[in-house]
């Protein structure tokens, strides 16, 4: 049973047990990170001997403390820790962090010691975090729970690591580079929450894109398969230590891990697709790539370089790459990151604009003596080539470089083309200031050609991986739609059984097809209800009176029942258009009852397909008004994840989901995986018309679909 953790990374107030006053002890730095991180919530101190701390009122014990702690973090000396665990039980705290070392990774005086709290955290359902860790950071909520650095840059990484010394390193490294994080947690012995729980936090978060962990072993090596079973939206990119000899047993003596076999772990990685870094350098170019930009699934990657070893280098790693994952491919081309041909249209511009020295070809080599006018011409030339997917710019700083004006002007192209760039400027002193401007506009950059094409690669396997994924999907889909028989409009139940494959969410509904039922059935909600009718024939059910909303008991569902199935009779009666040429006095009875979703924004999503460009996507402000305001926008499927944020930032709905007059942002990437999926669906299934996501309630983390049809040719 998955463990509920909806407080853990967001308490309302910790207690730190073992607060010390002593500064540069563990108990001293985690309050001072939770005070100078300006966390919200209350902080309750705990040390016996009273007094103050950083300017707060020291409690002798937890139990003195007459409000609710939501989350406690313990710095005790292990053997008092079973003790210290008692407390937290009894006060009715159900989470807690354990930083405090001297459990199993000790030997079997320490096992008998974790054992041993194991028992009572099971006797209170408290759910903890370690032993022996480091404890966790919410950047997005100014919680650094850690004994760790300062709060990192809010981001889209998910990070979860088995030593809390690498996790502190990567977060200095990273804050060089400025790369951002959703949540970070150091797991220390995992003697009650692991990797997997925290897995599946992190595929659920619409914070986070990416997901990184460093694991000396696995809690549960079935469980993590099973989780990523169903991955078919995130990268999740695992170092895994600890597979020599040496390395196991050093494994074991640094968090008490039994780390599994190396074959074991292969096998691992080729049945869930994990995307398997090799060094703590790889994991943090990966993380790098993953979080900074998006590949789309065309394939065609462009060099432009300054400098013909560079070109060569990066040619050879693209060559040696895509060999490395042909296995069933037809061609290069189709594999992945192999170097497309430009068009002649390009080549002949740049023929016409650079020196006659420079090659025209892939790569496009502007040799030594290009200043930023030249990088400008040719970069600018190259986006505009169809064929092209991504660019690889390199740089070496010769006498004539303008490096900082160069790093300029690629990301300016970057947002006007929103093509993928990724960068080797080759040097230090006289590249530094330049590559700052690149990863601070979210351009990667790496120090070496052959670093690139390898995040490169793995990116283009990942899309792969993804395609894979969703094909599983199809065979149920196609399943429904060819069962649908004749129906123009797929009836309510098989739409939310096609949602529901593809993971977009809905609420929950009862068909009733009498008054009787209809009460009876609402019995299985919490008022108030909203019902409608569930006639899939009927195009505009509101404007009808076929919805009745916010009804508070059985009187006024038996009564808007009636009303209902009144109005719609009337309708079908006097314009038979309206409700098809199949009128059925069944169907015209048949009624849907759904808890009413209160709050959030109203969007629409939608697609019809158009006879010369295909499948039409539409994004805008959902509701009844959506034909009044009319603040849609379209784009042409498939679309990529670029594509779908842009359709979003073209309504004046954008600025209303980014938070207005103090109004806290929505769930907007939600918004860019639902119309990403509709346009794969749209693709995949020709023999659907239209589709209609109306409304869409849009949160601040989260969503819901709450009503919903698709026309069938």
């Amino acid at each position: 049973m998955q463990k509920t953790l909806s407080k853990f990374f967001s308490p309302n107030s910790i207690a730190v047990i073992g607060a010390s006053h002593e500064i540069g002890k563990v108990g001293y730095e985690i309050v001072n990170n939770l005070i100078k991180g300006e966390y919200k919530g209350e902080i309750f101190l705990i040390n016996p001997k009273a007094g103050e701390i950083l300017g707060k009122k020291v409690y002798k014990n937890l139990l003195e403390i007459n409000k609710k702690i939501d989350l406690a973090i313990i710095v005790v000396s292990s053997k008092i820790c079973p003790e210290v665990l008692e407390e937290v039980g009894q006060k009715g705290t159900k989470y807690a962090i354990i930083v405090s070392a001297g459990f199993k990774e000790i030997g079997e005086q320490g096992i008998e010691l974790e054992n041993e709290i194991k028992k009572i955290a099971k006797k209170y359902q408290i759910s903890f975090l370690g032993p022996n860790c480091l404890g966790f950071l919410n950047p997005k909520q100014n919680l650094n729970a850690s004994f760790g650095p300062e709060l990192p840059q809010k981001g889209n990484i998910f990070f979860i690591s088995q030593s809390g010394a690498i996790l502190c390193g990567f977060l200095d490294l990273a804050s060089q580079n400025n790369l951002g994080f959703s949540k970070i947690v150091s797991l220390g012995n995992k003697a009650d929450l692991s990797e997997n729980d925290f897995l599946e936090i992190a595929l659920k978060d619409s914070e986070t894109k990416v997901i990184l962990m460093y694991l000396e072993s696995f809690a549960d090596g079935k469980k993590t398969i099973e989780i990523l079973k169903n991955n078919s939206k995130k990268p999740v990119i695992l170092l895994k230590a600890g597979l020599s000899e040496k390395g196991k047993k050093a494994a074991s003596l640094h968090t008490g891990s039994l780390a599994g076999s190396n074959e074991a772990f292969e096998a691992f990685i080729k049945k869930t697709n994990i995307i398997k870094a090799d060094s703590l350098k790889d994991l943090f170019n990966l993380a790098k790539g993953f979080s900074f930009q998006n590949l789309s699934k065309k394939n065609g990657v462009a060099i432009l370089t300054n400098a013909g070893g560079l070109g060569v280098l990066g040619t050879d790693a693209i060559q040696v790459e895509s060999q490395k994952s042909i296995k069933s491919v037809k061609s290069e081309a189709e594999n992945g990151s192999g170097l497309v041909d430009l068009s002649k249209d390009t080549k002949d511009f740049l023929r016409k604009n650079l020196p006659s020295a420079c090659s025209v070809e892939n790569p496009v080599d502007i040799i030594g003596d290009a200043r930023a006018d030249r990088y400008k011409i040719a970069l600018e030339a190259i986006l505009e080539d169809k064929n092209v997917s991504a660019v690889l710019v390199f740089l070496t700083p010769q006498k004539m470089t303008e490096s900082e004006e160069t790093a300029k002007i690629i990301v300016s192209f970057f947002k006007k083309y929103k093509k993928p760039i990724f960068t080797c400027f080759f040097g230090q002193k006289n590249v530094e200031k330049a590559i700052k401007i690149l990863e601070k506009n979210k351009i990667p950059n790496f120090d070496s050609p052959e670093k690139a094409v390898e995040v490169i690669q793995k990116m283009q396997e990942n899309n792969k991986t993804i395609k894979q994924e969703s094909n599983k999907t199809i065979k149920q889909i196609k399943e429904i739609l060819d069962n649908a028989g004749n129906q123009k409009n797929l009836e309510p139940e098989k739409v939310a059984e096609i949602l529901k494959i593809l993971k977009i969410s809905c609420p929950k509904f009862k068909i009733a097809f009498s008054k009787e039922e209809a009460i009876k059935k609402a019995q299985e909600f919490s008022y108030p209800l909203a019902i409608k009718t569930a006639y899939s024939e009927i195009l505009h059910k509101t404007d009808i009176g076929g919805v009745k909303l916010n009804l508070k008991n059985e009187q006024e569902v038996g009564d808007a029942y009636q009303e209902i199935i009144k109005n719609v009779k009337n309708v079908g009666n006097q314009n038979m258009a309206i409700v098809g040429t199949g009128h059925c006095p069944v169907l015209v009875e048949k009624i849907i009852i759904q808890e009413m979703i209160q709050g959030g924004e109203n969007v629409i999503i939608g697609m019809k397909r158009d006879k010369e460009f295909g499948p039409l996507i539409m994004f805008g402000l959902g509701g009844i008004f959506v034909e009044v305001l009319k603040d849609v926008s379209f784009g042409i499927a498939p679309l990529n994840r670029s594509q779908a944020e842009e359709l979003i930032f073209l309504t004046k709905g954008y600025k209303i989901l980014k938070g207005i007059r103090g109004e806290k942002e929505k769930d907007i990437n939600s918004i860019i995986e639902i119309l990403l999926k509709i346009s794969e669906l749209s693709i995949a299934f020709p023999q659907i018309k239209e589709i209609d996501l109306n409304p869409i309630k849009v949160f601040e983390k989260d969503y819901c679909v709450l009503d919903f049809k698709f026309v069938l040719f």
